[in-house]
């Protein structure tokens, strides 16, 4: 129960934020290069406005050039877009049955590539911190207790799908993870017979180590 616990936390990392910040950061954004890539496969180079973690799941912004009007896409509309140096992928996640599509931020790029998918959680923390001080001046957020939760998703050949979160994964991992990496049998094996250093806190090395090997 302890190694579960640890992975959780690995897994499930929180950061709060001003909760109105959201609602004003497209204001403030700049247009940065980028592309989308349609449904048909195809790369459509121009610049795109970044919003912030929650909201870049759902749409994107597209300019073909910096004086045009923007065209608003959501997940279903397109197969991933990138936007300065943070690529996204359209997959089926959000929803009580998981078919849902939203951008996923790609993290890990190989034979299985890993994504982050941001919730909102409220923990009931409220605070104010002050960030800067001048004499009788000061600078204060007052944040209101939200946080981010980060989930991670592991996508193999971009057909099937594992939650690092799965009740499945965590308390069956020798099974489930073998099974996932079972066109590289020797690492299938370690994982099988719990071999040190192949077991569920190695998770990441584990994802690496199969990348790298297909990568040869």
């Amino acid at each position: 129960m302890k190694n579960v616990l640890l992975v959780l936390a690995l897994i499930f990392s929180s950061v709060t934020f001003a909760q109105d910040i959201d609602d004003n950061w497209e204001e403030l954004s700049e247009k940065l290069p980028g592309y989308v890539i349609t449904k048909k496969g195809e790369k459509v180079e121009g610049y795109l406005k970044r919003f912030l973690k929650i909201k870049s799941q759902r749409k994107v912004k597209f300019f073909k050039t910096l004086d045009d009007k923007p065209v608003v896409y959501n997940a279903k509309e397109l197969k991933a877009y990138q936007i300065a140096d943070d690529y996204y992928e359209s997959h089926p996640y959000e929803g009580l049955s998981g078919k849902t599509k939203v951008f996923l931020l790609r993290t890990v790029e190989g034979k299985i590539d890993l994504f982050d998918y941001y919730i909102r959680v409220e923990d009931d923390q409220g605070k104010e911190i002050t960030i800067k001080k001048d004499g009788n001046k000061e600078i204060s957020l007052d944040f209101d207790g939200t946080k981010i939760q980060t989930e991670v998703l592991a996508v193999k050949d971009d057909k099937d799908y594992l939650k690092f979160a799965s009740p499945k994964l965590l308390f069956s991992f020798k099974n489930v993870m073998s099974k996932f990496v079972s066109d590289y049998p020797e690492l299938a094996k370690k994982i099988k017979n719990k071999e040190k250093g192949y077991k569920v806190l190695a998770i990441l090395k584990i994802i690496n180590e199969y990348n790298a090997h297909f990568e040869k």
